[in-house]
């Protein structure tokens, strides 16, 4: 962990290690794998911290998404997608000597986007939306998930492994409505798969 001041925390997934499958119940990483965002560098422990439902960054990419979809040419789309990328530190879309070109179509720029969407906010609780509004969930959210070895210790640990088979099918964009409202309404359709 990051936090020196308060004495060396060390967090081990491996089988037999102090937050392993072997020592909890179930308060342990599936993948072996965590991730450490939006914590301060303090104490790990500090009460009163401030929650972001919504990062500046989330609203100029929905804004670019928005554009891409209604106004394509804008010149507004790069021009707030390379302000998240300058805060980031990664080379901004452009012609110069120091840019990244920018996507050339329409259909390039989504896929920028999505891809933008995936590495700025991870693991804030928007891919599992981001997908299923794209309409991509079936090839993201279906087949096989890899993680770590976590029913191992080092060096086995390392060994990447199917930890879960996944299955979304084209019904999972939509959840089943309630049979009563269903049955109490005769022009009320379920949805589709349903």
């Amino acid at each position: 962990w990051l936090d020196t001041q308060n004495g060396e925390i060390i967090t081990d997934f491996t089988y037999h290690g102090n937050s392993g499958h072997s020592q909890t119940s179930n308060d342990y990483s599936r993948t072996g794998y965590v991730a450490r965002k939006a914590m301060g560098f303090g104490a790990w422990n500090v009460n009163n911290r401030t929650l972001a439902l919504i990062r500046l960054a989330e609203v100029y990419l929905n804004y670019c998404e928005c554009l891409n979809e209604s106004d394509p040419t804008n010149p507004d789309i790069l021009k707030y997608l390379n302000l998240i990328r300058d805060r980031a530190g990664v080379p901004e879309y452009g012609s110069g000597s120091d840019q990244i070109p920018a996507p050339a179509s329409q259909a390039d720029m989504r896929t920028a986007l999505i891809k933008e969407r995936r590495v700025e906010l991870a693991f804030e609780n928007n891919r599992f939306f981001d997908v299923r509004r794209w309409k991509i969930a079936e090839q993201t959210d279906n087949g096989p998930m890899y993680g770590l070895n976590i029913d191992s210790d080092l060096p086995g640990f390392l060994n990447v492994v199917v930890f879960e088979n996944r299955v979304f099918k084209k019904q999972h964009y939509f959840f089943p409505l309630p049979s009563n409202d269903v049955n109490n309404d005769k022009q009320l359709v379920q949805n589709t798969g349903w």
